[in-house]
Order: C-alpha cells, then structure tokens, then sequence
C-alpha cells in the first residue's frame, strides 16, 4: 500500500481544528472589530501573532481603555507559555538536524502543539515536515477566519459579549476532548486553582499565564517520577 503523503497525513490530523478555527477565529475578528480593527489589520495579526488568546486579549483590553504598554506587557506574559511548549518538545527533537527543530517549532499554535506533542510520543512515523503542514494549515484558517470575522463585525451588530465568550468556549471544548490522564487532571486542577486564587487577590492580570505556568510544571512534576523509572529500566536493558 502506498504512503500517504506529507500534506495529507497532516490535513487529517488538522482538519478537524480547522473547523473550531473558523467559529472561534470568526468571533476574535468580530472582537477585533469593535476595537477598531480592519480586516486586512486582524489577517495580518493572525497570520504573525501565533496566540488565540493573545488576539483576544488585545481586542478586549483595547475596548477596555487599558494603556499600550500594559497591553504588551500582558499579551507578552501570555505568550511566554509558549517557552514551556517549547521546552516539553525537545526531548523529542534532541537529536534532530536544525533544519527539521525548526519546522516543528516554527509557527505553531497551542492545539497544533497539542497535535505534535503527542505524534511525537505515540507515531514514529511523524516527522517535522507533518508539524509544519500541520501549523501552517491552522495558521492560514486562523488568520483567514479573523479576517472574514473582522469584516463581518464592521457589517453587522454583533454583541461584544458574545464574542468574547468563543474563547471560553473553545477551552471548555479543548478540556473535554483531552485524554483524561493523571498528569493531565492534575494541569487541569493547577491552572483553575491559580485562576481562582489569582482572582480573589486581585491578580487577575496575571492569572492567565501563571495559570499555565503552575498547571504545566505540576504535570511535568507528577510524570516526571515515571519518565525516570523508564529511563533507568530502559538502561538496566541495555547493559544485559
């Protein structure tokens, strides 16, 4: 039986977010309208701003009169979950050319991460150039759908709450379908614990990324025990 091809291995493992893409990117360019964007100007920040929360963010806080420089303060500690990302994928990309780490970590987003993160443990038919396709087919819905959303909210009266809530929403989803491991329970624990202390101290500013923070690190610390015991067996092997 003939392979499949680069391109198609990938569109099947991203057509299923490119979908939720166009729903949750239709709502953020809806919100980046009502914080004065034009289409061209929320494609264009789809296309070099990786992060879907980020987006909404911005559009949000810009509504809510916060000042430039908090707003890159906050996007850019919102964005910095992606060194964890990152970090979690090398392991994996130790001994690969620079050429191939590249075009794994180049340009993807948290779900396509998701995606990669796990071929990469379970396949060991995906390679870098399957992340690449894969990143880059959701980058262009992404980007494309801000737009489309973008020029619909200019048309039409939508009500900001509404658009507000897509992201909410795409994360209730994205808990649901995860595989329900301990280390995953765990993260999912930490990070609403964060939000909620985070919250009634007034922190709220910084909830979202240490959120992220605390709910990595506590699913890198629960597995790591067993990475370990693994690794020790796996050398115990290689000396009989």
């Amino acid at each position: 039986m003939r392979d499949k091809g680069t391109v198609t291995t990938a569109f099947e493992a991203a057509w299923p977010l490119m979908l939720s893409y166009v729903t949750v990117g239709l709502a953020c360019g809806v919100l980046a309208a009502k914080a004065g964007m034009t289409p061209w100007m929320s494609t264009l920040l789809g296309f070099t701003y990786l992060s879907g929360g980020g987006q909404f963010m911005i559009s949000n806080l810009w509504i809510a009169g916060t000042p430039m420089l908090s707003i890159l303060a906050s996007t850019a500690a919102i964005t910095s979950r992606f060194a964890l990302y990152s970090a979690s994928l090398a392991p994996f990309l130790k001994n690969k050319p620079k050429r191939e780490t590249i075009l794994a970590t180049y340009n993807f987003t948290e779900e396509s991460y998701g995606i990669t993160l796990s071929k990469f443990a379970a396949d060991p038919t995906w390679t870098a150039r399957h992340s690449f396709a894969l990143s880059t087919m959701l980058q262009i819905t992404w980007a494309l759908s801000c737009g489309a959303g973008t020029l619909l909210g200019n048309a039409l009266n939508v009500p900001t709450s509404i658009a507000s809530f897509a992201m909410t929403s795409m994360f209730i989803y994205l808990l649901y379908v995860q595989n329900h491991t301990k280390g995953n329970l765990v993260a999912i624990a930490a990070a609403a614990a964060t939000v909620i202390i985070c919250k009634n101290i007034g922190a709220s500013g910084v909830a979202v990324p240490l959120a992220a923070i605390c709910g990595v690190v506590s699913a890198l610390i629960l597995d790591q025990p067993l990475g370990m015991n693994r690794t020790h067996h796996a050398d115990e092997n290689a000396e009989r």
